[in-house]
């Protein structure tokens, strides 16, 4: 499973493509499988993993609340938290955006860091490109995401970098390829193995310079 979060996963032109996309389909291929990506909403393709007897789910942060949820399979990136505005936004800085409106991804665990740090308008919605709209459009202040997913989102929704600026950084994560507690133990050895083969053949670090640099 995975949601439409660019550079890992997102629908392009000529169809589904990310780092992590690839390098599932590269994995299933290795295993001489046709497993497919499905892309659901974030937060339902979590929960479908989550729940389900079998099945895999990115990019995952790894916080403690999930910790005892899913099995960590692959680390993809570490990724740093920041809260990005338009160019000409005035308001910095953590204890000035605490009672600004901030967009951020539905289902995504660092809901809580704006929760722990007391933000009082915190807005959800359901993908970058509806965060994008709402900033554009004066309706947030900023939106809290990991840098190089809104990056990559700003970029694929025919943005400019320059239109936007960082206006504070809190918190950072491990992204990973995760899986269902519920998977047997057998297939989870035999994906780590296919996984290792790529990395051996220099196929991980090729996925990563064409997306992640």
């Amino acid at each position: 499973m995975a949601g439409d979060l660019p550079p890992f996963a997102w629908q392009g032109q000529q169809g589904p493509e990310g780092y992590a996309y690839d390098l599932a389909r590269l994995m299933a291929e290795r295993l001489g499988r046709r497993d497919s990506v499905v892309f659901f909403p974030w937060a339902r393709a979590v929960r479908m993993v989550e729940l389900g007897e079998a099945g895999g789910v990115f990019p995952l942060a790894r916080t403690p609340d999930r910790e005892h949820k899913f099995r960590w399979l692959i680390l993809l990136m570490h990724v740093s938290y920041s809260f990005v505005g338009r160019a000409d936004e005035r308001v910095r800085g953590l204890a000035a955006l605490r009672t600004a409106r901030i967009g951020v991804l539905r289902g995504s665990p660092i809901i809580r860091n704006l929760q722990a740090e007391r933000f009082s308008h915190i807005i959800e919605a359901k993908d970058y490109r509806d965060l994008l709209r709402m900033l554009r459009g004066g309706m947030l202040t900023a939106i809290y995401a990991g840098a190089p997913m809104l990056n990559a989102a700003i970029e694929l929704n025919g943005y400019l970098r320059s239109e936007f600026l960082t206006l504070a950084s809190l918190g950072e994560a491990d992204l990973y390829m995760g899986v269902s507690l519920r998977m047997a133990e057998a297939e989870v050895e035999r994906w780590l193995w296919a996984y290792q083969q790529l990395v051996a053949d220099g196929s991980v670090a090729r996925l990563h310079q064409r997306y992640l640099k």
